[in-house]
C-alpha cells in the first residue's frame, strides 16, 4: 500500500539525512578542542550524504573530505581518525614539525609569516643575491622575519631544523624539525560522536517527520 511503498520510505531517509546533519554539527563542535584550527576547511570537510527519499538509498552518513585535489594530497582527517603514518606530498622531502619554542612564541595557529614555505628560501634556507663588488653571486640570509633571521642547520640527531636568531642576538633556536615520516595517534574520535549524537536525536527526529506527514493529510 501507500504507507509502506512510499511514506516510510520517505519518513526514514527524512529522518536519517536530518540525523546526519545533527551528528555532522556535533562532530564539527568537537574539532576546536582537538586541533588548532587556521581557517574553517577541516571543519567544512565534515560533510554528509544524505539519503535518498525515492527509496534507493536507505541510509545517511557523516564522512571526511578534506582532500586537496589541486596538490593531490590525500583526506589528512582519515589519519586523524584512525591513526596512522604522515608523509611528505607534493614533491616535499621533509614535514615540518613546531617546536615548543615556536609554540611558546605562538600559542595559538602559527601566523602565515611564521610556517615553514614562509621561512626558506629557493636556495638551502637562503636567497642568491648579487653583490655590488664585480658582479659577484653570494648567499645572504633570509630576510628578516618578526625581527629573525631564519637559516637550515643539521642538528645532532640527524635531521635538519630550520632554525631562527634574533637579529641583534648570536644564539639560534629550532623553530621547525624537518622529518622524512611522522607517527599520527587517533584523536578524532568522530564515529563516537557521531554515533552519540544520532541515538540520541533519532525519536525526536522520527516523530517530528510524522507530524509533518500527518500534517499533510496523511491518515494511519
Amino acid at each position: 500500500n501507500d504507507l509502506q511503498k512510499r511514506q516510510i520510505p520517505f519518513a526514514l531517509a527524512k529522518t536519517l539525512t536530518a540525523c546526519a546533519k545533527i551528528g555532522q554539527a556535533a562532530e564539527q563542535a568537537s574539532l576546536s578542542s582537538k586541533f588548532q584550527l587556521r581557517n574553517t576547511f577541516t571543519r567544512q570537510g565534515i560533510r554528509i550524504k544524505p539519503a535518498s527519499k525515492n527509496g534507493e538509498r536507505i541510509e545517511a552518513d557523516v564522512h571526511t573530505d578534506t582532500a586537496n585535489r589541486s596538490t593531490g594530497a590525500p583526506d589528512y582527517l582519515v589519519a586523524q581518525q584512525d591513526g596512522g603514518e604522515k608523509v611528505p606530498h607534493g614533491g616535499r622531502q621533509y614535514l615540518a614539525v613546531p617546536t615548543k619554542y615556536l609554540r611558546q612564541m605562538c600559542p595559538g595557529p602559527i601566523p602565515q609569516e611564521l610556517r615553514p614555505r614562509n621561512l626558506l628560501g629557493a636556495v638551502g634556507g637562503r636567497y642568491t643575491a648579487i653583490t655590488r663588488k664585480k658582479g659577484q653571486i653570494a648567499l645572504r640570509n633570509q630576510r628578516i622575519v618578526q625581527g629573525f633571521v631564519f637559516f637550515l642547520q643539521d642538528i645532532k640527531d640527524g635531521h635538519k631544523a630550520i632554525m631562527g636568531r634574533y637579529w641583534t642576538d648570536q644564539d639560534a633556536y629550532p623553530f621547525y624539525i624537518l622529518i622524512p615520516e611522522a607517527a599520527i595517534k587517533a584523536r578524532l574520535g568522530m564515529d563516537q560522536i557521531v554515533r552519540d549524537a544520532v541515538v540520541a536525536a533519532f525519536p525526536a527526529q522520527w516523530q517530528e517527520t510524522w507530524r509533518g506527514i500527518m500534517a499533510k493529510g496523511l491518515v494511519i
